[in-house]
């Protein structure tokens, strides 16, 4: 997982870029002789006009029960069954990511990172996350497919994939996957889809009350919706809790610095600098990132 952003990291990258673009338009007008934007000044515009934003998390929040489970006919966990009567509510929470960007962009990596409060002896516990690395080669593949939680709150799915691929997969991801429409003994999560392209995947969160996602060279290249889906648990009394939501698209840098090589060294020393630094060297707001960070109160359907 990269450093921790901001909202501050989101303000100082977009400074950055007004000014990268200020400098790199400038120097790419005198080149042409006029004022229309080169490749450089176009590339660093569509970064500046890429959105990132959050869905509502209160529209797709339900109730996990044992009278759940048990009018589906699906054998819930022993452990989970009696938690659910005698000790925490369970809850199944999707939340969308909306993202609109430009052809032709490059990211190098897609971070987000929710956290659940309120904080202290009885904050929320994180049960189950996805997407999780286990599934990369199945999110891969893209397109719909039916995303679903058994009863040892474990993930299964309905989906073509090639028979050959499916021999490659995992065990338990092979034992959980069904692409002839006979996915039962399953909780469904409508309409999920994942149309990232074949992407590098780490999860991170369970049994805490924050988690994580960095998906590594997602393809950003189209208006498109990636869901979070997160199943949580808090103490019987608990009505109420609060989200927080971060979201960010780094740029790939080694594109962007390509895109305006032609007027690299006319560009001020503080702006060459900052393209120049390694990765490992960059601090947050310098990957460039594009995104939203919003907090939520959502009160909890009984």
């Amino acid at each position: 997982m990269t450093a921790a952003l901001s909202s501050q990291d989101f303000e100082t990258a977009q400074n950055l870029l007004a000014d990268l673009f200020d400098e790199v338009s400038s120097e790419e007008s005198v080149l042409s002789g006029g004022t229309k934007l080169g490749l450089g000044g176009d590339t660093i515009q569509s970064l500046r006009e890429t959105k990132i934003t959050f869905g509502n998390p209160s529209d797709e929040v339900i109730h996990l029960t044992p009278s759940l489970f048990d009018k589906l006919q699906i054998p819930l966990k022993e452990i989970y069954k009696r938690q659910m009567r005698e000790q925490f509510n369970f809850y199944h929470l999707s939340l969308n990511i909306n993202l609109f960007a430009r052809g032709g962009m490059q990211f190098s990596r897609l971070h987000c990172a929710l956290s659940f409060g309120p904080k202290g002896s009885g904050e929320p516990i994180i049960q189950a996350l996805f997407p999780t690395a286990e599934w990369k080669e199945v999110l891969s593949w893209g397109g719909g497919m039916k995303l679903a939680l058994n009863g040892n709150l474990e993930w299964g799915a309905e989906v073509a994939v090639p028979d050959e691929l499916l021999q490659t997969l995992p065990g338990m991801i092979r034992a959980n996957i069904d692409n002839k429409n006979q996915l039962n003994a399953f909780v469904a999560v409508p309409d999920y889809s994942f149309k990232l392209g074949r992407i590098e995947i780490a999860a991170t969160g369970e049994g805490n009350s924050e988690c994580a996602w960095e998906i590594g060279k997602p393809d950003l290249s189209q208006a498109q919706t990636v869901k979070l889906v997160v199943v949580f648990k808090v103490p019987k009394e608990t009505a109420e809790i609060e989200l927080t939501g971060l979201s960010a698209a780094e740029v790939n840098m080694p594109w962007l610095v390509a895109n305006i090589g032609d007027v690299f060294e006319g560009l001020s020393r503080k702006l060459q600098d900052v393209l120049r630094r390694r990765d490992s060297e960059r601090p947050p707001a310098e990957r460039f990132p594009i995104g939203d960070h919003e907090t939520w109160k959502l009160r909890l359907p009984g």
